[in-house]
């Protein structure tokens, strides 16, 4: 299972059509990569998390779903 950290990351560097390593800001500068990876570690059975990560609105549900929004 990939961490949700990783697979925010991932997916907003896809919708951003870039390289994960290319993105300017890191996830961290708008939310705790070890608490979201924490939060959502498969214990969990309801609950989410909203943030803005560059222009893009990302949603990390307790299942596992990663969603990514363009808010711009």
């Amino acid at each position: 299972m990939t961490k949700p950290s990783v697979e925010v990351v991932e997916l907003v560097a896809d919708a951003a059509e870039t390289d994960p390593v290319e993105l300017e800001r890191p996830l961290a500068d708008v939310i705790d990569p070890r608490a979201l990876d924490n939060l959502f570690d498969g214990r969990a059975t309801v609950g989410e998390v909203s943030f803005v990560f560059y222009e893009y609105e990302v949603t990390v549900t307790a299942d596992g779903d990663v969603d990514v929004e363009s808010v711009a």
